[in-house]
């Protein structure tokens, strides 16, 4: 399980080869208190608009994991705000978290959404407006005066 310190975010236009892809966020760590030049990659992060390939670890130890693109904003916003963070493959799946950390250390200025992704997201279900508005009350006829 490898810390993470460093990060970079890339965004993909359109493309032909690769239409479904649409950023990737790579995963560094550097030993604590030597230069970031000093970083090795852990991983990355590989955020799609269609179907999710399989996560996997590389020859080489790098892991990347594949999550729909909805997710980025989540994923940018952990990395931002959390720390430590750490990346790891585990039971066939690539897994990014926090370390343990006390309850309420700072969650009511950054409120989290943990989701597990198992596939792509389900579709989004229509909200059928009301069948039609309640009849107004009938008008009050205007009172008399002597």
């Amino acid at each position: 399980m490898a810390e993470v310190n460093r990060y970079r975010v890339v965004l993909y236009g359109a493309s032909s080869d690769k239409p479904d892809l649409k950023a990737k966020v790579e995963l560094y760590s550097a030993p604590r208190g030597h230069p970031p030049s000093s970083a090795s990659s852990v991983g990355k992060i590989k955020f799609h608009d269609g179907p999710l390939p399989p996560d996997a670890q590389e020859k080489g130890g790098a892991i990347v994991m594949h999550l729909p693109h909805g997710m980025l904003a989540d994923v940018v916003d952990l990395l931002r705000n959390e720390s430590p963070i750490y990346f790891a493959f585990h039971e066939g799946r690539a897994v990014l978290g926090t370390g343990v950390e006390e309850v309420g250390t700072n969650d009511e200025h950054f409120p989290r959404l943990v989701r597990v992704v198992d596939g792509p997201p389900a579709a989004v279900l229509a909200v059928e407006p009301p069948a039609t508005p309640p009849p107004s009350p009938p008008p009050t006829p205007p009172v008399a005066t002597p």
